[in-house]
């Protein structure tokens, strides 16, 4: 039984010593999806022109009509009226996020989902303090759904009262974060935390807080306002420990939650129950020198670390590279996000197409066109919430093998295991030209013919990085290793180039899976069954080699014993 697998989902989670632990006391590494949308709608995910342009942070920037859920409601009001309106959105959360999603989520392979919400559904902005029930019974059904299925579910503060994070996302009344100016709003967030404490400290199916969500992302303030968020954080925690001691906190840094300087002393002195929770996309480089930073305040507090939203393209390099170095380091990972319209551009399990008419809607909201009729609108929305469900939705099934390393797969041979270190370490002195896991000693080498200028450029064309035209050269005596959680059978091969014939060895788990010779392959791809390598090498002269079968997760180890290969990629593929 593993650490990612559903048989642990079971107590509460706790930190122990800088790792997520059960109820029983054995390591669970989280690895799951948020739900974005399901209760904070964001426009450029959902079929609308994002409505929000680029400003300067402090010059004042008001919400676009269309691009967060307050500026949707408002939409509502104006197109289906707002008894309508009132009833839609119980309508959308119970659509958009139901019980076939979380089972779906389960049976691919993942122990937890993040519940992004806004205070707001939760807590009425109205005087006085009257919390949304309707909101409440929506959350015990989606927390009724993760325990049946054996899914931790991270409830993330992701929309705070008055807004925290000066974009969009948080669903703030405007582009400035009011949050940390506005005493009453802070003390109505403390409210709110405490309810959701009294409501859920017996729930251990909540596998924690995440709170709150890139805050100070956009602000000419950020050395004023970081104290504040601090105090925040502290009381916050101080008095959610006077009613919930079992639930784990976790904890946003500043600049869409990447900074993380902040954290420099125990910010849950009582029950020591609380760990970080780091963002990071793609254009952050994946290897142990991006993350070593909050590894060494981790390390130093003792505190767990979760990468609370991350995703990244469709070929999957950068996400089995940089979550298998989390893993070795005790932490898990959560991608933005689980449901999205098509074309959204952001990675996702279901994608759904707007209705028909629905460019009526948009024409009215974002340029100003003729409005539809009440009655024509609420078919037009009634419509868009038929498209959310899961029966409606189209799945992207290409996301699993390379995240959970299961199935049908390729690891880029410059994504080696970070951990432990005697398994990788090369033995060249060569300085690495690519500045690219540069302590590993591992000459990392540009493919033939290829040089960084050679990345095309201008605004809105695809953008290349030069990972994706780097090899690994091992020489003689060096290797690498690459973990495989595949639980049956499966074959493993590589892409190469070899100037000379090259001898190398490759084990799993110590097992001697294939020891020989490798051709020489400068220009004419080598022959290789076309079920292990369907498509047709690139016109870079790696050359695909299959090196036998093996069966049961385990570590790929690749050795040259003599001459210099230089690998592409490690692909393994279901045996069957």
């Amino acid at each position: 039984m593993g650490v990612y697998d559903r048989d642990r989902v079971k107590g509460f989670l706790h930190n122990e010593n800088g790792m997520m632990v059960n109820g029983e006391g054995d390591e669970v590494i989280l690895r799951g999806w948020g739900m974005g949308n399901w209760d904070n709608p964001e426009g450029f995910m959902l079929g609308i022109q994002n409505g929000f342009e680029p400003f300067t942070p402090g010059k004042y920037a008001p919400m676009g009509r269309m691009d967060r859920g307050r500026a949707m409601d408002q939409i509502l009001r104006e197109t289906c009226g707002t008894k309508y309106t009132e009833d839609f959105w119980k309508r959308w959360r119970r659509a958009y996020l139901t019980e076939a999603d979380i089972r779906l989520l389960a049976e691919r392979g993942y122990n937890s989902v993040r519940l992004p919400i806004r205070a707001w559904s939760f807590l009425y902005e109205e005087p006085g303090i009257t919390f949304n029930e309707d909101s409440f019974a929506m959350l015990d059904d989606v927390l009724d759904w993760c325990e049946k299925y054996s899914v931790y579910a991270i409830i993330d503060l992701h929309a705070a009262t008055a807004g925290q994070s000066g974009i969009p996302c948080d669903d703030g009344m405007d582009n400035c974060q009011h949050f940390y100016d506005d005493e009453e709003s802070m003390e109505r967030m403390y409210i709110l935390m405490e309810e959701f404490m009294r409501r859920y400290k017996d729930r251990w199916i909540v596998g924690g807080y995440d709170c709150i969500n890139e805050p100070l992302s956009m602000t000419p303030r950020l050395d004023e306002l970081t104290p504040v968020l601090a105090q925040f954080y502290e009381e916050m925690i101080r008095r959610c420990r006077a009613i919930d001691k079992n639930h784990l906190f976790l904890l946003n840094g500043t600049q869409f939650s990447t900074q993380t300087y902040m954290f420099d002393h125990g910010f849950d002195p009582e029950c020591h129950n609380w760990g970080i929770s780091l963002h990071a996309y793609e254009m952050v480089s994946p290897e142990l020198i991006s993350i070593s930073d909050v590894l060494k305040t981790c390390r130093a507090l003792g505190i767990c670390l979760w990468m609370g939203e991350t995703g990244g393209r469709n070929e999957h390099a950068w996400q089995t590279t940089m979550y298998e170095i989390l893993a070795e380091y005790h932490a898990g990972y959560n991608l933005w996000c689980w449901k999205t319209v098509e074309g959204a551009g952001c990675a996702s399990v279901l994608n759904f197409k707007v209705p028909e008419e629905w460019h009526l809607i948009t024409d009215y909201a974002l340029h100003g066109g003729p409005r539809p009729s009440f009655e024509h609108a609420q078919r037009i929305w009634d419509a868009y919430l038929e498209c959310l469900k899961v029966e409606n939705c189209t799945e992207n099934t290409q996301y699993h093998p390379y995240l959970l390393r299961e199935g049908d797969f390729e690891i880029p041979a410059i994504g080696y295991d970070a951990l432990p270190l005697d398994s990788h370490n090369g033995l060249t002195d060569m300085p690495c030209a690519t500045n690219y896991r540069v302590f590993d000693r591992f000459e990392i080498v540009y493919e033939q013919g290829y040089h960084p200028s050679m990345m095309p450029g201008g605004f809105g064309e695809p953008q290349l990085h030069p990972r994706d035209h780097m090899h690994l050269r091992l020489s003689k005596g060096e290797f690498a290793s690459y973990t495989v959680r595949t639980k049956g059978g499966y074959t493993v091969g590589a892409t190469y180039c070899a100037a000379e014939p090259a001898e190398v060895r490759v084990t799993v788990n110590g097992g001697t899976l294939f020891e020989g010779t490798l051709p020489a392959a400068t220009e004419t791809p080598a022959h290789a069954p076309s079920k292990l390598f369907p498509h047709e090498p690139a016109a870079n002269a790696l050359a695909p080699f299959m090196f036998g079968a093996a069966s049961g997760a385990g570590i790929v180890k690749l050795e040259v014993t003599h001459g210099t290969v230089d690998f592409g990629e490690i692909v393994i593929r279901n045996a069957q």
